[in-house]
C-alpha cells in the first residue's frame, strides 16, 4: 500500500529524524498512524542487530486484536518473502524473532508479571498503543526501560525512541499536557528536553486515498464529540458529561491561603491498583465549598498515606474526615492518626448535590488539583437502553476522585450543616 502524503512526511521528516526521541501521533481513526508505527518498527529490527522493540497497551487482548492481529499481521502477510527466512512470529507469545537477533514483542500491562519482566529487560524502541489509557506513572516507569544500546552495520548507535499514538479525549489528559502542551501534567511547568519530543497530528482526512466512502460516511455521522475526536483527531471535552454545568473560567479560582477559621474538610476513596485519592475542602462562612488540595497516588499503603495526609494537614484542623466504607482501611488510617467517618455512599444524590453547587456557584477548585479536574471533564453517562434511562448511571472509569468529591460534597449538606456549630465547639474547645 503506497503511504499518503501524511504518512510520507511522518516516515521522512520525523520518525527517521534522531532529533526526536519522544514522538506523539494522535488523531483520528483510521489516519493511518498505526501503520507507519508499526512499518518503523520493523525497519529498526533489520537495521540494529539485537534490537529490542516493545509495543504496549493497556489491556492485552485489545493489545493483541488491534495491534497485533490487524496491523502487525497485515504487515508480515504483505512481506511472505521474510518469514521464516529474516524472521519467525510466535504468535502464542505476540513476539517476532529476527535472524539478526532482534525481537518484536507485544503486551498487555494489565498483567504483574508482565509488567515485572519489561522492568528487567532493556529496549532500543517503545510503541505505548493508545497511550491515553495508560496514567502518566506508567509512561514514566516504561521509559525508564528505554536504555538498550545498539548498532547498525556502519557502526551508527541507535537513537532510543518512544513513540505514542492515541485518539484524543479531553484537553485535561495528562497526554494532551505532555505530547502538544509540553509541559509536565502535574506543574505546568516546561516538560524538561521538550526538544526531544515531536507531534504529528492526523485526520481521518490525512488516509482518505485508503478508506472506503462508507468509512467516512460512518466518522462524519457520529455524534459531536466522538466526531470531533474520532474524525478530525482534536482535542475536546466528553459528550454527556456528567457534570455539564462545570465551568473552568467559574469554577477554578486562583489559589489563595484558606482563613484559618473557615470550616475545613477532607474526604477519602480507597485504592491500591486503583488511585488513593484525599481531598482537602473548606467552607467559607456563607457555604461556598473550595476543594484546595488533592493526593492521589496508586501502590501506596494506607499507613504510608496517612503519613502524608498528616504532613500536609499540619497547622490546620479538620471537622471531619469522610472515607469510603472499607473498614480494615478506616481501621488502619485511625490507627495511624487520621480518624474517619463513614462517607454518604449514594450515587445519584451525591452527584445530584455536587451538580446543584456548580449551577448555584457553590464549591470551586484550585488549580493544583488537576487529577481531579481531568476527571470531571471525562465523568460521563453511560448510554441509555432498554433497561437503563439517559442520564442514570455514570460510567466506572477515572472516577475515583469523583467519588472523593460526592463523599465531601455529601458531609457539607444542608442537613449535616444543622450540626456544624455543635461540631465545631467540640472541635475547637
Amino acid at each position: 500500500m503506497k503511504y499518503t502524503e501524511k504518512q510520507e512526511y511522518a516516515w521522512r521528516h520525523v520518525l527517521t529524524n534522531n532529533a526526536y526521541r519522544n514522538i506523539l501521533f494522535d488523531g483520528g481513526a483510521r489516519s493511518g498512524k498505526t501503520k507507519v508505527l508499526i512499518d518503523y518498527i520493523f525497519a529498526r529490527a533489520f537495521q540494529f542487530p539485537g534490537a529490542k522493540q516493545l509495543v504496549a497497551r493497556k489491556h492485552r487482548v485489545r493489545a493483541k486484536n488491534s495491534v497485533w492481529n490487524d496491523t502487525i499481521k497485515k504487515y508480515i502477510s504483505q512481506h511472505p518473502e521474510m518469514k521464516g527466512r529474516l524472521f519467525h512470529v510466535v504468535d502464542s507469545e505476540l513476539k517476532i524473532y529476527f535472524a539478526n537477533g532482534s525481537e518484536i514483542q507485544v503486551v498487555g500491562l494489565d498483567n504483574a508479571e508482565r509488567v515485572e519482566r519489561i522492568r528487567g529487560t532493556e529496549y532500543c524502541t517503545i510503541y505505548l498503543n493508545e497511550a491515553t489509557e495508560l496514567t502518566f506513572q506508567t509512561m514514566n516507569e516504561v521509559v525508564t526501560r528505554l536504555s538498550q544500546r545498539v548498532y547498525d552495520s556502519a557502526g551508527r548507535e541507535a537513537v532510543p525512541k518512544l513513540l505514542l499514538d492515541c485518539n484524543p479525549r479531553g484537553p485535561r489528559h495528562w497526554l494532551y499536557s505532555v505530547g502538544v502542551k509540553q509541559v509536565d501534567p502535574e506543574t505546568e511547568e516546561p516538560l524538561p528536553g521538550a526538544h526531544l519530543w515531536k507531534r504529528v497530528h492526523w485526520s481521518a482526512y490525512d488516509n482518505k486515498e485508503n478508506l472506503s466512502a462508507e468509512t467516512i460516511e460512518i466518522l462524519e455521522n457520529l455524534p459531536e464529540t466522538q466526531k470531533q475526536r474520532m474524525l478530525y483527531g482534536k482535542w475536546v471535552s466528553s459528550e454527556g458529561q456528567v457534570y455539564a454545568d462545570f465551568d473552568e473560567s467559574v469554577h477554578v479560582v486562583k489559589p489563595f491561603a484558606v482563613p484559618a477559621d473557615w470550616t475545613r474538610v477532607r474526604a477519602i476513596d480507597f485504592g491500591f491498583t486503583n488511585p488513593f485519592v484525599c481531598l482537602w475542602g473548606a467552607l467559607d462562612h456563607d457555604g461556598r465549598l473550595y476543594i484546595y488540595r488533592e493526593l492521589y497516588e496508586r501502590g501506596v499503603l494506607t499507613s504510608v498515606h496517612a503519613e502524608t495526609i498528616k504532613r500536609l494537614s499540619s497547622g490546620e484542623r479538620y471537622l471531619t474526615t469522610v472515607a469510603d466504607h472499607d473498614a480494615e482501611e478506616r481501621a488502619e488510617l485511625n490507627k495511624n492518626g487520621v480518624p474517619t467517618e463513614a462517607a454518604k455512599k449514594n450515587v445519584q444524590l451525591g452527584i445530584q448535590e455536587v451538580q446543584k453547587r456548580l449551577k448555584e456557584r457553590r464549591i470551586f477548585f484550585f488549580p493544583s488539583c488537576k487529577r481531579l479536574l481531568s476527571e470531571i471533564d471525562s465523568y460521563t453517562w453511560l448510554p441509555a437502553t432498554e433497561e437503563r434511562n439517559a442520564k442514570e448511571e455514570p460510567r466506572k472509569l477515572d472516577d475515583h476522585a469523583m467519588d472523593a468529591m460526592r463523599y465531601m460534597v455529601m458531609a457539607v449538606g444542608d442537613e449535616w450543616e444543622k450540626s456544624i456549630k455543635n461540631k465545631l465547639r467540640r472541635c475547637f474547645k
